[in-house]
C-alpha cells in the first residue's frame, strides 16, 4: 500500500465548484494574446499541500453572437499581481503574450455554439492556483474567432485531486 500512495494514484472524491462565465474579447483585439479576466474563479477554494494533480472537469458552452470560435486555450494564474513584462493591464483584463504563458497553460476547450461540451483541465498552474485558493482564468483563441460580448460558460464543474 505504501508504494501505491507514494506514486500519487489515490484519487480524492470530487468537489463541486460554482459555475464560471468567461467573457470573451474580440479575437481581433486580442491579437493572439492570452486574456485573463480579473475574476477569481477559485476564490476561497484551497487544497491541502499534500494533494496534487488536480483536474477540473465540466461542460463548456459557447454563447456566440456571430463568432466562429471552435477552440480556446485555457490558462490560469494564482494572482494577477507582479506579472512579467510580457503582460499588460487593460482595466478589467490583463493581456499577456502567448509565448510567455506556456507554464500557465492547463488545456483547451472544444466549443460548439449553444451546446455544452465536456472538458478536462489540468496542470501545475492549476495545482498552484487551487492550493492558494485563487485562480484567474485566461483564454486565447486557437481555432475560429470570437466577437466582443460573447461568453463561454463553464458548468457542472468538479475538481479532483490525488495524493
Amino acid at each position: 500500500m505504501l508504494a501505491v500512495t507514494s506514486c500519487g494514484v489515490i484519487p480524492t472524491p470530487p468537489v463541486a465548484l460554482p459555475d464560471v462565465t468567461l467573457d470573451l474579447p474580440a479575437s481581433a483585439a486580442a491579437q493572439g494574446r492570452v486574456i485573463y479576466l480579473r475574476q477569481d474563479a477559485l476564490a476561497g477554494a484551497s487544497l491541502p499541500s499534500a494533494l496534487q494533480r488536480l483536474s477540473l472537469t465540466g461542460r463548456a458552452t459557447y454563447r456566440a453572437n456571430g463568432g466562429t470560435l471552435r477552440q480556446v486555450g485555457v490558462y490560469v494564474r494564482s494572482s494577477l499581481n507582479d506579472l512579467p513584462g510580457t503582460c499588460t493591464s487593460l482595466g478589467a483584463v490583463v493581456a499577456c503574450e502567448a509565448a510567455g504563458e506556456a507554464a500557465q497553460a492547463v488545456g483547451t476547450l472544444p466549443l460548439t455554439p449553444g451546446v455544452g461540451v465536456n472538458f478536462a483541465l489540468s496542470g501545475a498552474a492549476l495545482d498552484t492556483a487551487a492550493r492558494g485558493g485563487h485562480g484567474y482564468f485566461g483564454v486565447r483563441a486557437v481555432e475560429g474567432d470570437s466577437l466582443a460580448g460573447e461568453q463561454v460558460g463553464l458548468t457542472d464543474l468538479q475538481a479532483r485531486a490525488r495524493f
